[in-house]
């Protein structure tokens, strides 16, 4: 008969698989935002830098055009800002959800080896008095008469 042990080794290891994979989305999620925010950074200071190489260039004077080319332009930085912000906000809430699943997981991984472990010394305690069982039974067999 296979031991409870052995049998809950094969829940364990779907644990920890799961557990790993669960790491692994969350180390991506995490770049992501990581990488959201640094893009986020790079555009608010690239907005920043046009504005005021605009506004310096503009003091000796800039002709409608340049003007509406400029207008238009930081028009749309300011939509690229936005839009970035609104992703970083997603990733944000997708890696809450996401820190989520693997404390769950790892809860569970944690919770299964927790149990594999006690079966383990249940069973180990459990061999260890049935042989020692055996080794009295074996020492009153080989036992002279006259003791």
């Amino acid at each position: 008969m296979m031991k409870r042990s052995k049998r809950l080794q094969v829940v364990l290891d779907l644990a920890e698989r799961k557990r790993k994979q669960a790491e692994q989305l969350l180390g991506q999620t995490q770049s992501r935002v990581q990488q959201g925010e640094a893009t986020l950074v790079q555009l608010q200071d690239y907005y920043s830098d046009y504005a005021n190489s605009f506004y310096s260039a503009g003091s000796e004077g800039v002709t409608p055009g340049q003007l509406q080319t400029h207008q238009a332009f930081m028009q749309k930085l300011r939509v690229a800002v936005e839009q970035q912000r609104n992703a970083l906000l997603m990733d944000r809430a997708q890696l809450e959800k996401v820190k989520e699943h693997w404390q769950a997981a790892y809860q569970h991984y944690k919770s299964v080896d927790t149990l594999v472990e006690k079966l383990k010394r249940e069973e180990l305690l459990k061999e260890e008095k049935q042989q020692q069982k055996e080794l009295d039974e074996r020492s009153q067999l080989i036992r002279p008469p006259f003791i």
